[in-house]
């Protein structure tokens, strides 16, 4: 058995949404594995690869899984098993929360292709950037200020409801990957919106200071330990997905770039969809 591939690819495609033509330029990474009397060598799987590649990219695109799907498939025609990568940068427009600035996101959307024995398995995903406020802080610091505020302890919960406890915040990396049947079409956007409500807050490229204040408010009330962030990923999955198939498998990842560690905290699950809906409806 040999399993070889090419890594890094780059070809600018261009993709047609509903809103017009994106222009993308996504990284791919192609892997073939080989039958033991396979007479191919390096060379001609880089010639069947690029060939394979280049002719995808003649036909309609709507979107980098079915671009993967579509490569994949057609190299199982050269080898028993295939995969496919993509990654590329998404760009959004967007406002500033308060002040409604004009301004732009980027995203990396991901999209993974397999073929085996001629049954193709499709993904879709996406990496997004936000914040995660550290919840053992944020319960260490209001312990701290209510042992220490001369008030009476009705007053003391009140100074405590209104004026918002801080945490240590963290930039999180947060990124999922749902398994679609070939068939089917999911909007990336859909699955940016779900990991960005899955953090404590967004991030944005601008932001005046009354954006700024609403940003860091918004991470203050709603802090998430890296497990936490997984958790509603998942949960969102079920809720948002509800045609998918039981056999679906999800991948979801959470990273926190600590700030006042020297090391950084992350969380992981995969799993299918019929795994996680058994442990929701069981309790």
């Amino acid at each position: 058995m040999k399993r070889i591939g090419i890594l890094g690819i780059e070809r600018l495609i261009e993709v047609k949404r509903p809103s017009g033509l994106v222009v993308l330029l996504p990284k791919i990474d192609v892997f073939l594995e080989l039958g033991k009397d396979t007479k191919k060598s390096e060379q001609d799987v880089k010639e069947n690869v690029h060939q394979v590649i280049n002719n995808a990219l003649k036909e309609e695109i709507s979107s980098i899984e079915e671009l993967s799907a579509k490569i994949a498939k057609e190299l199982s025609k050269f080898a028993k098993q295939t995969e496919v990568k993509m990654e590329a940068d998404y760009v959004v427009y967007r406002e500033t929360p308060v002040t409604r600035q004009k301004t732009q996101a980027t995203y990396k959307i991901l999209a993974r292709a397999m073929s085996e024995n001629g049954k193709i398995k499709k993904m879709i995903g996406a990496e997004v950037m936000g914040i995660a406020s550290c919840p053992c802080a944020q319960e260490g610091l209001t312990e701290h200020a209510r042992e220490n505020l001369d008030f009476s302890k009705e007053d003391t919960e009140k100074i405590l409801a209104a004026v918002p406890i801080g945490s240590h915040n963290q930039r999180n990396i947060a990124t999922l990957y749902i398994e679609v049947p070939e068939e089917y079409n999911l909007e990336v956007e859909g699955v940016i919106e779900l990991l960005e409500n899955s953090m404590s807050a967004k991030v944005y490229d601008v932001l005046k200071r009354k954006d700024e204040v609403h940003v860091v408010l918004e991470s203050c009330k709603n802090p998430n330990f890296v497990e936490d962030v997984v958790r509603k990923i998942l949960m969102d999955v079920m809720r948002n997905y509800v045609e998918l198939p039981d056999e679906s498998v999800i991948f979801a990842k959470s990273e926190s770039f600590e700030t006042i560690h020297q090391h950084n905290a992350i969380a992981e699950r995969t799993s299918t969809l019929k795994e996680l809906r058994q442990e929701v409806s069981s309790g």
